[in-house]
């Protein structure tokens, strides 16, 4: 019976370790699908441009800062004091940055009329406003025209967020 279990020397040699046909087709069709992705891939193109977009909300943060407009730079009278002096004047008003062409256009638009409430203004103030450290009575009143006549934006707000009265510098015109 020992010799019925063992294998014959025959037998050993055909069975000599792994089978290599089967081995030999798994490479192949491996090797067939790596060639199929690889031509597909190089047939496709490469992978596509990236386009980095500016952020959306650092644009909207931008248009809501705060820039300065000239608004008017001429030289008033007043007389209250009882002698003449001419006020050299730049005003400037803040607005919102998306604002800024609309409300220089308004500027231009309206400048006659901006020039002589101004004008009236510094014609009726007293000496005691014209030599304010900050100018807060003429600033206040300047506002105030400038809020009525370029109005409000879509949300109600005024169009001109402050003013901001630059120059202001005295000089005596009775000489």
């Amino acid at each position: 019976m020992a010799d019925e279990q063992a294998p014959s020397p025959e037998e050993n040699a055909g069975k000599k370790g792994l089978p290599l046909v089967p081995i030999i087709l798994v490479a192949a069709v491996m090797l067939i699908e790596a060639v199929v992705i690889a031509g597909v891939f190089l047939m496709a193109g490469g992978p596509s441009e990236v386009k980095a977009e500016g952020n959306l909300e650092d644009e909207l943060a931008q248009l809501e800062q705060p820039v300065t407009v000239l608004v008017v730079a001429d030289k008033f009278q007043n007389t209250k004091s009882g002698q003449n002096f001419l006020y050299d004047t730049e005003i400037y008003a803040t607005v919102k940055a998306g604002q800024k062409e609309r409300v220089e256009g308004l500027i231009e638009a309206r400048r006659a009329e901006v020039l002589s409430e101004v004008m009236v203004i510094f014609r009726r103030a007293e000496p005691a406003h014209l030599h304010e450290p900050a100018l807060s009575t003429l600033t206040r009143q300047v506002r105030e025209v400038l809020q009525r006549k370029f109005g409000e934006t879509k949300q109600g707000e005024p169009l001109m967020l402050d003013v901001i009265i630059g120059k202001c510098t005295e000089f005596a015109a009775d000489y």
